[in-house]
């Protein structure tokens, strides 16, 4: 039998319709794999990243031409710091954007951020050009009774220069008073009146000398409690900042974002330490940060969870100072309890508990802060 005209056409076309369809389902069906694998993939990578990922707070004070000391930095040290920001892609973010960032959950790759104390003229003389350089931002942290009090303070118009160029400003409170401590003669009222006024009238004052919205706060020598951080809640602050010495996650509450000192004396070397330090995970720390406590004897320590640190190389300082502590490895608490015959003293503390990651020689840390009064 032979085929017509008409089936001799319509063959080969129902044969190629066939095919094309054959072969658009396949990439279909391949492009379709690609995506799903990719987006787990990249679930994945970010749920890994989300966990790990570490952000520094820089915490500088004064600037010179001349020899370091702890709190004033030779300029070219502080350039060389800069320098290797720059240089190591680090993604250098206001507050502000951090901010936002911690309110999304997502941030650049590496951040980082630059934060400069007091006020003192060495701030717009030395520092600022080199962030102009680098075109890096900056939050200054500024107690008002101190702008244009002598040579060595920031003017107003010094500030407001500044703001127009990538600086913003916080508050360091009024008179950069330790909050915590009593004025002589003074009772819980007239203490609690005088803080709050420390609290709310510097962020009055620099609003209305910069012209813009004062959303930091950063605890004078970081010391704080309770009552002074619902104090600052209460003014209408977004973040605040106190001096833990230890790096940010993006779980680090907005009311409590850790800082990291730079010392003048510091080496190039702890610089870079301090940018790759991690934070330990934990379930609890005790006493929580920030208590009064009146129990010289009162047992400080933490939970550690996961298993990321050499547990040889555990240490523990208590206000700078190491301290003998027990660690369990069934339920990872590592403890102090200060013996009878040595109770605390009286005072503010920065509890540090560092060890070396396991899968690097780089130091997990956390630190709080505690008070016995």
């Amino acid at each position: 039998m032979f085929l017509n005209q008409e089936n001799l056409y319509s063959l080969p076309a129902k044969k190629n319709i066939s095919l094309f369809i054959f072969r658009l389902f396949i990439v279909v069906l391949i492009v379709t794999s690609v995506i799903f694998y990719h987006s787990i993939f990249l679930i994945t990578n970010n749920a890994v990243y989300a966990e790990e990922i570490i952000i520094p707070i820089l915490d500088y004070h004064n600037f010179t031409t001349e020899e370091s000391s702890s709190y004033k930095i030779n300029i070219i040290e502080f350039e060389k710091q800069m320098g290797y920001l720059a240089a190591h892609n680090y993604s250098v973010i206001s507050l502000s954007e951090l901010l936002a960032g911690l309110r999304a959950g997502q941030l650049p790759p590496k951040p980082i951020v630059i934060t400069i104390d007091d006020g003192y003229k060495s701030t717009y003389t030395l520092a600022y050009p080199v962030l102009r350089k680098f075109n890096f931002p900056a939050t200054l942290f500024i107690y008002t009774n101190f702008i244009e009090k002598n040579n060595g303070s920031l003017t107003w118009e010094e500030i407001r220069e500044m703001t127009s160029h990538n600086i913003e400003i916080g508050s360091h409170t009024l008179s950069h008073c330790n909050l915590l401590k009593y004025k002589k003669n003074e009772n819980y009222e007239t203490y609690l009146a005088r803080i709050r006024r420390e609290v709310f009238l510097s962020k009055e004052i620099l609003e209305s000398k910069i012209g813009s919205k004062v959303k930091f706060f950063a605890y004078p020598y970081g010391v704080y409690s309770p009552i002074i951080k619902n104090l600052v809640i209460q003014a209408g602050y977004e973040g605040i900042l106190n001096a833990n010495s230890m790096n940010n996650t993006l779980n680090t509450h907005l009311f409590s974002l850790n800082r990291q000192i730079i010392f003048g004396q510091s080496s190039f070397n702890s610089f870079i330490r301090i940018l790759n330090q991690r934070p330990f995970n934990t379930s609890q720390i005790f006493p929580y940060d920030g208590i009064i406590e009146n129990n010289q004897f009162v047992k400080i320590g933490a939970i550690l969870e996961d298993d990321n640190y050499d547990a040889k190389t555990l240490s523990m300082k208590l206000g700078g100072a190491k301290v003998k502590f027990n660690f369990n490895p069934k339920n990872r608490e590592i403890s102090f309890t200060p013996d009878s015959l040595k109770p605390l003293i009286k005072k503010s503390y920065i509890v540090n508990i560092t060890a070396l990651d396991k899968n690097s020689q780089h130091q997990r840390k956390i630190s709080w802060l505690i008070t016995i009064k």
